[in-house]
């Protein structure tokens, strides 16, 4: 199975260039960009929108998704509205309460977790405990915020997940690795914790500075992951695109 993930467009208005960058346009050229290659999964991990989620933004980035005919999934980050996720793209309403989601059960152990409001509705950790203790295997995880620090100060200090506690419990528990992979940093970070490999994906708007304590932006680089991942074996990497 080979998957696709971009994250953290933050798409506002038509004609909107936040920090004088066209999101958009970003947005556009990385789909023209999968799409000219064979995958089976295309995975956006939050931020759709810029500031707040809005329905027209919604809209819009459906458009694109489904001229191109792309298989794809979503999860909510912290600038979007997922309830307005639901109806824009028509998710089943059972995501309203509880955004917990996972593979086929012929398909390779995918989890898909939110955390868009800087923590987890307490619905979900109950059902990835159910889900883990049913999955005698490694699974592959995604979600919008890393669920440790990940030596960014900036974001570590500021914009961390709250709470992670249960949820770091639950994976820590499953005798098989678990793979995670996130966005909301804005950075190319990696980081191995007990049975957890946690990957953060760059923005599809910039990166910042990791090393610094205060916001920087470090450079305007998009970049993709690409995953290939068949259950038991796992391989990833980065591709930036100008």
């Amino acid at each position: 199975m080979r998957i696709f993930q971009i994250t953290d467009l933050h798409i506002g208005d038509v004609d909107q260039r936040p920090f004088d960058v066209d999101v958009r346009e970003n947005f556009l050229l990385m789909l023209n960009t999968l799409q000219t290659q064979q995958h089976d999964l295309l995975i956006i991990s939050g931020d759709l929108c810029y500031e707040d989620g809005e329905a027209e933004i919604y809209q819009w980035i459906k458009e694109q998704l489904d001229s191109r005919e792309l298989n794809y999934q979503i999860i909510p980050g912290n600038h979007d509205d997922h309830c307005l996720m639901v109806d824009e793209f028509n998710l089943p309403s059972s995501y309203r309460d509880n955004f917990f989601f996972s593979s086929n059960q012929d398909e390779p152990p995918v989890v898909f977790l939110n955390s868009g409001k800087g923590t987890l509705h307490p619905s979900q950790v109950p059902s990835l405990k159910a889900y883990l203790e049913a999955t005698a295997a490694p699974v592959c995880l995604f979600m919008h915020h890393p669920p440790i620090p990940m030596g960014v100060p900036y974001m570590d200090d500021n914009h961390a997940i709250k709470d992670a506690q249960p949820l770091l419990d639950v994976l820590t528990q499953h005798p098989y690795p678990i793979t995670i992979f996130t966005g909301h940093y804005h950075v190319e970070k990696s980081v191995r914790w007990k049975n957890l490999d946690i990957h953060v994906t760059p923005s599809c708007f910039f990166q910042i500075d990791w090393r610094r304590e205060d916001f920087a932006v470090d450079h305007h680089r998009c970049a993709y992951r690409w995953i290939d991942w068949d259950g038991d074996r796992l391989q990833h990497g980065l591709i930036y695109v100008n």
